[in-house]
């Protein structure tokens, strides 16, 4: 009889082992099926959507002081309103990652041509490197500077 009981509780653990194995196995392979079927969503209909934000002012730091003041006002361009929604909800954390991004560009001079004026194309791709850390690869599609302010002191 006890043979019997270890035999038969040997027979569940292996029936069941091969049981979490079949289902596993199957699972991933579905999985990896419906990995080649990527859904690909159609492109937004209609013109883009444009997110303002607030004027930013940042000191530029030279040998002796702040050497000028720039001042810049800036608008996200997203696929459609859902992404604009998302940036608005996001501004915060956006205003921050770009005063962290500038600043310390134009500290480095990294932005800046060697007559003091600021490259915008560069500013632009440090725009859309700021907002795609905060909100992910993909949601802004570019970054419009409306205007560009520089002010010795």
């Amino acid at each position: 009889m006890r043979k019997l009981i270890i035999i038969v509780v040997v027979l569940l653990i292996l029936g069941g082992g091969g049981a979490a194995a079949w289902f596993f196995y199957f699972s991933k392979t579905m999985g990896e099926e419906a990995e080649e079927e990527e859904i690909v969503e159609p492109e937004p209909e209609g013109p883009p959507v444009y997110v303002e934000f607030n004027p930013m002012q940042f000191p530029v730091l030279g040998e002796d002081g702040v050497e000028q003041m720039v001042t810049l006002v800036i608008a996200l361009q997203v696929p459609d309103d859902s992404a604009g929604d998302e940036v608005i909800a996001m501004a915060p954390r956006l205003n921050d990652a770009f005063m962290v991004q500038l600043y310390g560009a134009l500290d480095a001079r990294t932005v800046m041509l060697s007559n003091g004026m600021i490259d915008v194309s560069s500013l632009k791709v440090r725009l859309v490197e700021a907002a795609d850390g905060v909100l992910g690869t993909g949601v802004v599609q570019d970054a419009l500077v409306q205007m560009i302010s520089q002010r010795q002191l």
